[in-house]
């Protein structure tokens, strides 16, 4: 199973985009003809600028565009590589179910609107009537879009997770069956941590009011998206990579018996034997590490929301 091409993803992406683009454009008109002008202008500026509501729900719906279109990727990959009877002794099943789950994302994702939509009445917008709606309303948006990609991110990560202990009957390193899900894994996380950061950042050091009851204290709350972003990232950046090195270690171990099952006739000596299967594991064992090993260069980027997460605490 591959990604879909760069194409499409870029499509993805500009649709993402032009849809914050079209909310904020139609907003402003809606309010040129309801209130004037005047705060028209008002709502663009802010929309643009101080809070930075084009990026973060373009980049918001930009992940959840590809996530959604994408989802099947991992269930496909394991799948293919592996067959019903194996996966029914995991409990990988049931976690599919609740990746799938359409109750559950909507029950998931309208508890995170609802959070949102709190924290956002708490810190209060500098605007009043429809501008504070629009405004709202896209906040608001980005909380749930956020629920949802953290919600697939984390059962697409117990989905691998369940994998630990399947049992491998073909070498499934030889043609690299499974290595498409550590680049989604890549992919999504890093859009994903992209569109958290921008988020934070954005409204963190936005012109809020905090005229509500507790005043200025609500701005700490604007940090929650990175601090619950945290595990869930860093969840999903590690486990694939040791689900995938468990499989292909096991993969390898399959190969090598059947490597011994084939020099057990040869006239060779029983050390040229064993000396023969252990250059070919190590050979093996020595491309999967390197194929999976983890660089500095490599390190996961899901890391870099504990910066944004410490930056403004560390600056007040």
């Amino acid at each position: 199973m591959r990604l879909p091409p760069p194409a499409r993803l870029m499509f993805l992406v500009f649709r993402g985009l032009a849809i914050s683009l079209a909310f904020g454009l139609l907003g402003t008109a809606a309010l040129n003809w309801a209130t004037g002008s005047r705060a028209a202008k008002e709502f663009l500026i802010a929309y643009i600028g101080p809070f930075n509501t084009l990026a973060s729900l373009g980049l918001a719906l930009v992940t959840a565009l590809i996530v959604a279109r994408t989802q099947h990727l991992i269930p496909e990959a394991i799948e293919a590589a592996f067959s019903e009877d194996e996966l029914a002794l995991t409990s990988y099943g049931e976690q599919k179910e609740r990746f799938n789950s359409l109750r559950r994302n909507v029950t998931f994702t309208a508890i995170c609107a609802a959070i949102g939509f709190l924290i956002f009445y708490f810190c209060s917008f500098p605007f009043s009537g429809p501008a504070e709606v629009l405004m709202m309303s896209a906040a608001v948006a980005q909380w749930a879009l956020g629920g949802y990609i953290g919600r697939k991110l984390r059962y697409a990560g117990m989905m691998l997770y369940a994998l630990f202990d399947v049992n491998v009957h073909r070498n499934l390193f030889k043609e690299r069956e499974l290595d498409a899900i550590n680049t989604y894994v890549h992919l999504i996380s890093t859009l994903a941590v992209i569109f958290i950061y921008v988020h934070v950042r954005g409204y963190y050091y936005a012109p809020f009011r905090y005229d509500r009851y507790i005043g200025e204290s609500a701005q700490v709350f604007l940090l929650l998206p990175a601090i619950l972003a945290t595990p869930v990232a860093l969840m999903f950046n590690f486990f694939p990579r040791e689900v995938l090195q468990t499989i292909y270690d096991k993969s390898i171990d399959v190969e090598m018996r059947r490597l011994q099952a084939t020099l057990r006739n040869d006239s060779i000596t029983d050390a040229e034997k064993q000396l023969r299967v252990m250059t070919f594991s190590k050979m093996w064992r020595d491309e999967m590490r390197y194929s999976l090993k983890l660089t500095l260069g490599d390190l996961p980027i899901s890391l870099a929301v504990l910066v944004m997460v410490l930056q403004p605490l560390l600056k007040r």
